[in-house]
């Protein structure tokens, strides 16, 4: 059972490897800074995020960049509520949820997330500005069956002006790889001014090969401005896949340790068996049984033992690899694959056990074997 649950999560993880979590991991960095650390005012912050974008967006090698509140995946758990226009009053704890997120113009460019309608401009920066892009879970689960574009809503309720959509992006992943769709709204990072960023860059080929650079940038701009996270977005992608890799590390080391066990147990068990028909194996061979007949007598019998064995074990890991759900990404608990693959492994295995016994039965003298008591 153990080394079925490490198959399906090591399947789990080759297969997020390839999944595209809603958004481009491929030659992408992400820097986080913070501005109020070095005591900036509200304007001076807000010049800092737009003259750094476009320092960074005129360095050699960089396709494009942008500005987020919240990276993806990094393990920021938010949500708000949402009201639609024209819905009747109710309170907020009644009201749905989704997840917000504020980005700069470019940012779906830049992560390569499909966009439907416009993005953000740059003179969208005022408390007036409210405008936002939802995801298609969003447009299809509060405006189902009609175009959302043009659509307005709120996060708190009818009281506060609406915001209006003015685009819908394709689906992502934004607080785990496991999780399902979730409604997701994104609203113009120059409006909803916030110290702490992560600047998130596509480069036209290795993303570290331009880290240097964009440090200097900031550094021309503030030396004393700490960075911290600086990564490329398939190291980001190391966070959300942890636990699965620790999860595939233990139980793996303990299927590899129970089928060791296994194997010692079998071996164990068709050699007392050999021991015990020492006398029928040498009559068998005085009438004329042939070496190979003696060694499929004994592979026989240890085989269908394994077999009923591993029939049962394979019905109950069907059974409890359900509880492996949350774990894992593009696999089926139920994956032929890994259930074939092990299969054939602990058959390797209980093969291999019983073949030394049955080699050693074929190996027995028939005039001692019918001396002994």
């Amino acid at each position: 059972m153990l080394l079925v649950c490490a198959g399906l999560i090591v399947r789990s993880l080759q297969a997020a490897q390839k999944m595209r979590p809603g958004f481009d991991t491929q030659a992408a960095l992400a820097i986080s800074f913070d501005v109020g650390l070095q005591g900036y005012e509200e304007a001076k912050g807000r010049a800092f995020h737009h003259q750094i974008l476009e320092r960074v967006r005129a360095v050699p090698g960089v396709r494009a960049a942008a500005l987020t509140s919240n990276l993806p995946l990094a393990l920021n758990y938010n949500s708000s509520s949402v009201y639609l226009e024209g819905q009747p009053a109710v309170g907020s704890g009644r009201l749905p949820t989704c997840i917000p997120m504020s980005v700069s113009p470019g940012f779906f460019e830049t992560m390569g997330i499909a966009l439907r309608g416009r993005d953000f401009a740059e003179s969208e920066d005022k408390l007036e500005a409210r405008v936002a892009v939802v995801n298609e879970t969003f447009a299809k689960k509060f405006f189902p069956g009609i175009d959302p574009i043009g659509k307005r809503f709120n996060f708190s309720g009818p009281k506060d002006p609406l915001w209006q959509i003015i685009g819908v992006c394709s689906d992502g992943k934004y607080n785990t790889l496991a999780e399902t769709p979730q409604p997701a709204v994104f609203r113009p990072q120059f409006r909803d001014y916030d110290t702490v960023v992560t600047l998130v860059a596509r480069t036209q080929g290795d993303p570290r090969s331009i880290i240097a650079p964009l440090r200097k940038e900031f550094q021309a701009m503030d030396p004393t401005l700490p960075l911290y996270d600086i990564k490329t977005l398939t190291e980001h992608m190391k966070i959300p896949l942890f636990p699965a890799r620790m999860a595939a590390n233990v139980l793996g080391s303990f299927g590899v340790l129970a089928l060791v066990l296994a194997a010692i147990g079998i071996y164990g068990v068709m050699s007392y068996v050999v021991a015990g028909r020492t006398r029928e194996i040498g009559l068998r061979m005085a009438l004329g049984a042939q070496l190979r007949h003696v060694r499929q007598l004994i592979l026989g019998q240890g085989m269908i033992l394994a077999g009923i064995g591993l029939a049962v074990g394979l019905v109950i890991v069907f059974i409890l690899a359900r509880f492996l759900t949350t774990m894992l990404y593009g696999v089926s608990p139920a994956d032929p694959i890994t259930f074939i693959a092990i299969t054939f492994l602990l058959a390797a295995v209980a093969l291999v056990a019983c073949y030394v016994p049955a080699r050693r039965a074929a190996r027995v003298d028939p005039m001692v074997a019918l001396r002994e008591e």
